[in-house]
């Protein structure tokens, strides 16, 4: 058999998925001939399918330099440059593979991929579009379109989109998971849930399905359901995975004397919500508590507390160990009905309070209300420029600024009108934040950690949410089951904050007039 004739069965073992046979041909004839450009890049992509990215790259490169006219080895080099954050370089191999091939319909779409990544949303969308130009059936093209289109908010156009590439291929798992998507951006569940489960029929094992199903379900209320799936989210690539453990996982029978670890996940206020659980889960046994270090201060007043530890190295021994958002299906929990309110279930101490009480003299004969304007860059849209709150500006208000990071810096230059003090300089973790917000009689804030830990404290708090928020705040509701004492200010249109702020200005003109201010109904 000559060398052509072993490349050709070699590539029908690569086509046919026996990675295995097709590799050991491919080696045999680079070792009668290192320069063979055509083996060289076909064992660099089976090293890029089996998730061995460098050796793709030094091999793929290999090829191209010993054949720079070879159109289809700078397609295969630019999508292993991608996977290895290399943007530019993928870009510019994508750009050339097309200059040798104009018609290759995969690069256009796949440099669109490339571009979106850069942020480059209108050239990606026109890489798009030129792929199914070329290739009017190309499935994947209409799906990556579709993929930009909700980026640009265009969300009736990325449907009909979807929607195309589902027609021309219809188990496409993904493309029935993502129209599911752009449905829920429109917070359409009756049409958003079955297209998860299409894809889920589909491919039971698509792990971003289950957790947008998980999601949806949990916006829902159905939080049984919401809380099984949700658990599919160590399985979606490139997920945090939580720390590897020698001790199992515990099954929610009773701890009967057993030491638990219940460690943290994701971020601040998604540790906030579920702390609720862990006065639940260490009955019967004795609780550690895995957190973030600005949270320890504040926990340590969670009655049964054993133990706070703020680093996997500081562990002490445990016999079963849990994630925080794991409780409730490990449980057999539903929602907050099965976490009855008894009140609040964080709190500050009397001395942390003490170090603020200069500041709130300050606002003595005024309602003292706590600010946040700015949250995490994810999801987006959370951050309000602080100029954008002057209507809530009032002179019997004194407003104290409880902005940290992103947004800090505005409270230095408040809207005309606005008395605001800025005493985040002196907050080091959330329990200096708990104790100011202690002594403040509201809480007006963007969707952040903050706002989950007024609720929290029992403290009366005004959360204002994007069109499509958070799934614990539910649908189209002005309360939270979760926290008692919240009032949910809400986005009609995606991006449009300005009836939100008047809203809420009226509401806190509202709260002004009242006689007694501490008689007003928290959460009303």
């Amino acid at each position: 058999m000559n060398t052509t004739q072993a490349l050709q069965q070699a590539i029908q073992h690569h086509q046919a998925g026996r990675l295995d046979a097709a590799e050991a041909i491919y080696r045999q004839i680079l070792s009668q001939d290192p320069n063979f450009a055509d083996a060289l890049q076909l064992l660099g992509v089976i090293a890029k399918q089996t998730g061995h990215n460098d050796a793709a790259i030094e091999l793929i490169g290999a090829a191209v330099h010993l054949k720079p006219d070879f159109a289809e080895g700078h397609h295969n080099l630019a999508a292993a440059l991608k996977d290895a954050g290399r943007l530019d370089d993928a870009v510019a191999a994508y750009r050339r593979a097309i200059q040798l091939k104009p018609d290759h319909a995969e690069s256009y779409s796949n440099l669109g991929n490339a571009l979106k990544d850069q942020g480059k949303l209108e050239q990606a969308i026109a890489n798009y579009r030129r792929a199914i130009e070329l290739k009017p059936d190309y499935a994947e093209a209409y799906f990556n379109l579709g993929i930009g289109l909700v980026s640009e908010g265009k969300l009736d156009d990325a449907i009909a989109e979807f929607h195309k590439a589902i027609h021309l291929k219809p188990d496409f798992a993904q493309a029935h998971n993502n129209l599911g998507n752009a449905y829920w951006s429109q917070i359409r569940p009756d049409l958003a849930n079955p297209c998860y489960e299409r894809a889920l029929a589909l491919n039971s094992n698509l792990a971003d399905a289950h957790v947008n199903l998980a999601l949806a379900c949990l916006a829902m209320g159905d939080y049984r359901r919401g809380w099984r799936e949700y658990d599919w989210r160590w399985k979606v690539p490139g997920a945090d995975l939580p720390p590897k453990l020698p001790q199992p996982l515990w099954d929610g029978k009773p701890l009967n004397g057993r030491t638990i670890l219940l460690h943290a996940e994701q971020g601040y206020g998604d540790s906030i919500h579920f702390f609720r659980y862990a006065l639940i889960a260490q009955h019967g046994g004795r609780l550690i508590l895995g957190c973030q270090p600005e949270m320890a201060r504040l926990l340590g007043h969670l009655p049964g507390l054993e133990q706070i530890v703020t680093s996997p190295l500081q562990l002490p021994h445990f016999d079963v160990q849990c994630s925080l958002p794991s409780l409730p299906m490990v449980m057999g929990l539903g929602g907050p009905e099965d976490v009855p309110w008894n009140g609040p279930y964080l709190k500050s101490d009397a001395e942390t309070r003490a170090k603020f009480a200069d500041v709130i003299e300050q606002g003595r004969g005024k309602l003292k209300v706590g600010l946040i304007w700015s949250g995490r860059a994810k999801p987006a849209g959370r951050s309000i420029p602080l100029k954008m709150l002057a209507p809530l500006a009032h002179p019997s208000v004194q407003f104290y600024s409880l902005q940290l990071g992103g947004g800090a810096q505005e409270a230095k230059s408040p809207p005309a009108g606005m008395n605001l003090i800025d005493v985040t300089w002196r907050i080091r973790d959330f329990a200096d934040t708990a104790a100011l917000m202690d002594q403040l009689d509201l809480i007006v804030s963007i969707d952040t950690a903050a706002a989950q830990l007024a609720g929290a404290l029992g403290k009366p708090v005004w959360t204002m949410l994007i069109r499509v928020p958070d799934w614990r705040w539910l649908i189209d509701r002005q309360d939270s089951p979760w926290y008692p004492t919240m009032r949910l200010f809400r986005q009609k249109t995606a991006g449009d904050w300005a009836p939100v702020i008047e809203s809420v200005a009226e509401a806190l003109r509202e709260f002004v007039s009242r006689s007694s201010i501490r008689q007003y109904p928290a959460g009303k």
